[in-house]
């Protein structure tokens, strides 16, 4: 079974790494997956739940299993206190200007200095530094119970190192205190550092807190789509309710500038209803009675009466914010790298630091130097740049999907579409406008259009077929028969029988049982079938009256994508249950330059495996014939009116049912992949220069990095992998 945990205390990527060890080693427990990011745990297993919620609390966090069908939400923004980040920000300005203003030529009291008077300077730095110590003893809390539990993370390193900087700085000052009150001993003090740290970190958590809440801002902003308050009519009369009270046998009345609570269908009316925020298509559309509308669409003008047919959890938007949030819980398999890394980082980090004040020690016997050097290498290498390095570049793009109409059900989707270099397109529907249309007609020698049209018509008009349907709205307006009788024969046609006499509608085999010639009408009937079109004639007791060329017709829209895919490097094939020679003309008219006719659905999966196996192939389809092939492929995309049998078998969704949407889902992949990787880079770069730096490496040369200055660059770092993921949302 799979059960989804909120986990709380969780700080850096080390944090998320040993809740997945502590999981993971259960037995009973075949996978688990832990998002840094929205604070969740996937786990499949076979064990208890209570067994896994103490498991994760042994290793010192806090599990809370959701219920079955509860979505992992992504925590709102809510008003942040800063006034601890403020007093922290002042206590350490002032202590900055207490332990070094008389070294800097800042304008300064001398009774307060070094040189006039230790113990006091050393008393005021000691005072400034317990409010700040007070202000954020969380990093103390955290960290201290981290590394009893034997999993140390960012909070341990931090206490560690500003912990060791305070209590250096006191045992100085008991020294200066109680001993002789010598400036040279005041001087080492390392007060500053400690409170410097804690008040940096603060500040680079805030900043970074700050922008983890704008990644995930466009999905909260779907959330944020439904109105509080609706218009309904009960009883013939027109009131305001609760959308939480809005029931499926309320009539909702919507007018312009209202946004739609539920997915419903106009029972009187017409609106014209602006969809940007669910598909990112900026005209307004047109709808009018009998036609669907969906929840978080604004109405842009009209008027309208809707019948309910989805409310509450159940309508498009919610399902939406549920897939969205749901995915934006899953970990890509570039993570991976981040997740090994953190696992030894911070013990590695502890094992360092206590080698860079064991060798400094040995090489200078300078107590103070040596423990500035390894409060560095502590606080430097915290691990949350390396943590937030792909899950908030996935974040910004599953969200940025979501408002472009593009909804990914995994970020392991996401990154793998960021590889893909061949398209499988389903014909039908996909590439294809998927509704059969009249192209041309033609009538035999000696009859006229309106017998032909008349004739079919009467044929045509109460058929559900496809191509039936083509044809009767093709010839509507045409004089109507009365009809008598109608037969179909299955694979031929129809037989119908009026007032005004027999005929017959279908194929050249329906034509060769009624005896009429079809031979007049050759270079029609091959125009046609060379276009792709299905040839449909139409006779007479006396014989042929004429013939019309029927075919699904290419979107418009798709010889741009399919053109743009291949500018970007990405080979497309069409897949088709249709003859060879439909196929053909459809491939040709869109640029496809390979296709595969005749196909069954286990063909079309079929052909998607072997394609699987030299490289990585998505699918594109959206009919129920088309989910074989979806889940065979490396990545299944159907189109947003697709059969549920489809959405529900693939990995991506384009709800603006525009084959276009394709390129961009590609775009936004390969760009993820791209800022993922530049994150990583960044993430490990940074501490491979920094530490050694840190540790002294460079001392000889006069470059070397304060406690204080390697919070700052530490805080730094943070800040820019979420500013270079958050730049995905401006993708276009």
């Amino acid at each position: 079974m799979k059960t989804k945990f909120k986990i709380t205390g969780m700080m850096c990527a080390a944090c998320a790494a040993h809740v997945e060890n502590a999981v993971r080693s259960l037995p009973g427990v075949s996978s688990v997956a832990v998002s840094l990011l929205t604070a969740s745990m996937e786990a499949e297993h076979d064990c208890d739940i209570d067994t896994i919620v103490a498991a994760v609390r042994h290793a010192g966090y806090g599990a809370k299993p959701l219920a079955e069908g509860e979505v992992i939400t992504l925590d709102a923004p809510t008003k942040k206190n800063h006034l601890p980040l403020i007093f922290s920000l002042v206590l350490a300005a002032l202590l900055m200007y207490v332990a070094m203003g008389d070294m800097m030529s800042l304008p300064y009291p001398d009774f307060l200095s070094h040189m006039m008077n230790p113990r006091l300077n050393l008393a005021v730095q000691f005072c400034l530094t317990i409010p700040i110590v007070i202000l954020n003893y969380r990093y103390f809390v955290g960290g201290t119970r981290s590394l009893l539990a034997g999993a140390p993370n960012m909070d341990s390193l931090i206490a560690l190192g500003s912990g060791t900087a305070i209590l250096y700085g006191t045992v100085i000052f008991g020294m200066v205190l109680f001993g002789e009150p010598s400036h040279e001993l005041a001087m080492k003090a390392t007060f500053e550092s400690g409170g410097m740290i804690l008040a940096l970190v603060t500040l680079g958590k805030t900043l970074e807190g700050g922008a983890k809440d704008r990644t995930a801002g466009a999905i909260r902003a779907l959330s944020s789509l439904t109105p509080d308050t609706v218009r309904v009519k009960r009883d013939g009369e027109e009131i305001s309710v609760g959308t939480a009270e809005l029931t499926l046998e309320d009539t909702l009345v919507l007018r312009e500038g209202e946004r739609i609570p539920c997915d419903g269908k106009i029972v009187s009316g017409n609106l014209s209803v602006d969809a940007s925020a669910l598909t990112g298509e900026s005209l307004p559309v047109e709808k009018k009675e009998g036609d669907e509308i969906s929840a978080g669409c604004v109405v842009f003008s009209g008027y309208a009466e809707v019948q309910p047919l989805r409310i509450g959890a159940d309508t498009s938007l919610s399902e939406t914010v549920r897939m969205v949030s749901e995915a934006a819980a899953t970990k890509a398999p570039i993570a991976k790298l981040a997740d090994r890394v953190s696992a030894f980082f911070v013990p590695a980090v502890l094992g360092i630091a206590a080698v860079t004040f064991l060798v400094w020690m040995l090489v200078s016997h300078d107590v103070t130097a040596s423990i500035n050097h390894a409060i560095s290498v502590l606080v430097i290498s915290c691990p949350c740049a390396l943590g937030l390095a792909t899950p908030t570049a996935i974040m910004c793009a599953m969200g940025k999907g979501a408002g472009l109409g593009i909804l990914i059900k995994s970020a392991e989707a996401l990154e793998e579409v960021g590889r893909v270099r061949r398209i499988a397109f389903d014909k039908t529907g996909t590439l294809t406008e998927g509704k059969m249309q009249v192209l041309d007609f033609a009538t035999a020698e000696g009859k006229s259009k309106d017998e032909l049209f008349a004739a079919a018509g009467a044929a045509e008009r109460e058929s559900k077929h496809p191509i039936a349907a083509a044809i009767s709205a093709f010839v509507d307006g045409a004089a109507v028969y009365e009809i008598e009788k109608v037969s179909s024969v299955v694979g031929r046609g129809v037989y119908v029988k009026c007032h005004e006499g027999s005929f017959a509608v279908g194929n050249a085999a329906m034509m060769e049982d009624c005896d009429a010639d079809i031979s007049a009408l050759a270079d029609f009937a091959a125009r046609a079938e060379a276009d792709g079109a299905a040839v449909i004639y139409t006779a007479d007791e006396d014989g042929l009256l004429g013939a019309f060329a029927v075919a699904d017709t290419p979107r418009p829209e798709s010889k741009e994508a399919i053109a743009e895919l291949s500018r970007l490097g990405v080979r497309s094939v069409m897949l088709t249950g249709d003859a060879a020679p439909a196929a053909k003309h459809i491939a040709e008219t869109v640029g496809v330059s390979e296709f595969h006719a005749s196909l069954s659905p286990a063909g079309k999966g079929e052909k998607i495996r072997e394609i699987s196996a030299v490289e990585k192939v998505a699918m594109v389809g959206d009919g129920i014939n088309d989910a074989l092939p979806l889940v065979a492929a490396d990545i299944g995309i159907a189109m947003g009116r697709g059969s549920d049998v489809a959405i529900e078998s693939c990995d991506v969704v384009l709800r603006r049912d525009d084959v276009r949407d394709v390129v961009k889902l590609v775009r936004l992949g390969r760009l993820t992949l791209r800022k993922v990787r530049e994150n990583l880079f960044w993430a490990l770069i940074y501490n491979c220069i920094c530490i050694p730096i840190a540790a002294g490496a460079l001392t000889g040369l006069g470059v070397t990095l304060s406690p204080m200055m390697a919070s700052a660059a530490m805080a730094l770092s943070s800040l820019t992998v979420v500013l270079n993921a958050l730049t995905i949302r401006y993708f276009h």
